[in-house]
């Protein structure tokens, strides 16, 4: 099941005292003053933290879990360049969501901008929450840099730990049982209690045919299930040379559609995705 016994989420409030000594290998932070690299948004989500949130897909993860759910984050080459003001008012405007999930690729390797965005975010919105997924564990990330610390301050909620196919499960918020939640202010204490079981996957196609899906999945290999489900109603999965290694692309065979892009979700840290994720998001 988890590594609780008990059925519940087998969350933390202070894991500072737990292992994780010495150095830690692709802890540097890559903030671009004022601006962010982001592979996706999305502006409601209810399957990455507690109830309806925003989402960040950051670019880059100097992390290669095997599995991970969403290789298109990972590389710190594409993306979209977009300044921390630009994205914070978006989160500014965003009322009927009640905080942010942040995830990638590694949120942490863009860690300054990222504090730096919440800051703003809440200089309108002062109860607005955040929460984030990590490779690293939190014990590393307290003997990060500053902006790794500033970002660990303001946070509500960490997902850390890499993603480990072999530990896979139908986790709340998480792709493998090796992965904590974090619970690092008194607003989410509640989710120590939640039952340890996963949130789910949301899929939304647009009028233009873009495809996306949101969450960590239940079981592994979902994202070879999905391309090949879709291969077998006439698209062609695949990747080209350069964005594309940083984003996926889908092209419909039928000629009433063009292009579509696959923008996935949780990254099994990622991802989720966020995925992606994720991841698992992450």
């Amino acid at each position: 099941m988890t590594d609780s016994d008990s059925g519940h989420l087998p969350a933390t409030r202070d894991a500072s005292t737990e292992g994780h000594r010495g150095h830690v290998r692709g802890m540097a932070d890559a903030s671009r003053p004022g601006e962010l690299v982001v592979n996706r948004v999305l502006d409601r989500c209810g399957t990455l933290g507690p109830n309806l949130r925003a989402v960040i897909w950051v670019q880059g993860c100097p992390l290669r879990c095997p599995g991970c759910v969403a290789p298109e984050t990972l590389p710190f080459a594409g993306g979209e360049v977009r300044g921390v003001a630009e994205v914070a008012d978006w989160l500014t405007h965003l009322s009927e969501v009640e905080g942010v999930t942040l995830s990638g690729g590694e949120p942490f390797s863009q860690a300054q901008s990222l504090a730096d965005l919440l800051d703003a975010v809440r200089e309108q919105r002062p109860d607005f929450s955040a929460m984030a997924y990590t490779g690293f564990r939190h014990e590393a990330l307290l003997r990060g840099t500053p902006g790794q610390r500033a970002l660990l301050d303001r946070l509500d909620l960490l997902v850390d730990g890499p993603y480990v196919a072999a530990r896979h499960g139908d986790l709340l918020w998480r792709g493998s049982s090796n992965q904590r939640v974090v619970v690092l202010t008194e607003r989410y204490h509640h989710v120590m209690s939640l039952t340890d079981a996963g949130a789910g996957i949301e899929v939304s196609v647009g009028n233009d045919g873009h495809f996306s899906w949101a969450g960590v999945p239940a079981v592994p290999g979902f994202r070879a299930f999905v391309e090949e489900q879709l291969t077998q109603a006439g698209y062609v999965v695949g990747a080209r040379e350069e964005a594309v290694a940083a984003q996926g692309e889908i092209r419909g065979t039928d000629e009433r559609i063009t292009e579509v892009q696959h923008r996935r979700g949780q990254c099994g840290p990622p991802t989720g995705g966020s995925a992606a994720p994720g991841p698992a998001a992450g």
